[in-house]
């Protein structure tokens, strides 16, 4: 932060999203892909290969753990304090703004009915019904941390609010109508890592723009911050 800001008084907004890498979401998003018959991925478990070293291993505690008790945890013990230092690393390089905190939109609609297909002598592979609840309820779970660690910030003294764009993408996430969230995305671009980006599904070669908001949903979060301006008084 201080290479960007460099404690310049200059900056009046500051606009940022953060969390979802450490929250895990493209993770969990994998272990519910990787099913098959139902059932709920809530239930798979936390492994030595899902620690993220970039957070010091501060989440090794959760190892052993269900996705639904891991997941909360690293949202609320981990993400949410590292988000609100992050607020107060900018408020102390740009003592004038006015910082935004950008939420995530809800990723599936219809229960992810577009994300699971019936195989003949096989069963349904995909995502079941009740994984694509459980992960709309961890969104949840971050939103409310992210509002949150604002909350943390403005405590501080820090100009700091949080805008969730949940509403305007209501119905319109992957699976709705109109779809403003990419499902999962096969065509390429040179930028693409897909052993990086989604190593557990990396033998079908997804692109990093899978599940990340099409043209349509840039709109939407234009729409979301706009609003929270207007509640700023901007």
């Amino acid at each position: 932060m201080r290479s960007i800001c460099n404690g310049n008084a200059q900056f009046r907004r500051f606009t940022l999203s953060i969390g979802g890498n450490d929250a895990r979401f493209a993770d969990v998003i994998q272990k519910c892909l990787v099913a098959v018959n139902g059932g709920n991925c809530k239930d798979k478990t936390f492994e030595e290969g899902d620690v993220d070293q970039s957070v010091g291993g501060r989440d090794r505690k959760f190892i052993g753990q269900p996705l639904e008790k891991a997941a909360v945890g690293i949202i609320n013990e981990i993400v949410r304090p590292d988000i609100t230092k992050v607020l107060a690393e900018i408020a102390e390089n740009a003592p004038n703004a006015k910082i935004v905190l950008m939420g995530y939109p809800p990723l599936i609609e219809n229960r992810g009915e577009c994300l699971s297909i019936t195989v003949p002598g096989v069963g349904q592979i995909g995502l079941s019904a009740s994984s694509s609840d459980w992960l709309g309820s961890v969104a949840d779970t971050l939103a409310t941390a992210m509002q949150g660690a604002a909350d943390d910030a403005k405590a501080k003294g820090i100009k700091a609010w949080f805008s969730n764009p949940k509403q305007n993408f209501a119905g319109k996430a992957v699976c709705g109508d109109p779809e403003s969230v990419h499902g999962i995305v096969k065509t390429l671009v040179d930028s693409d890592q897909p052993a990086l980006d989604y190593p557990i599904l990396s033998n079908y070669g997804l692109s990093a723009q899978s599940f990340h908001p099409k043209i349509g949903g840039a709109r939407l979060y234009a729409d979301s911050l706009e609003r929270t301006f207007t509640g700023m008084g901007l």
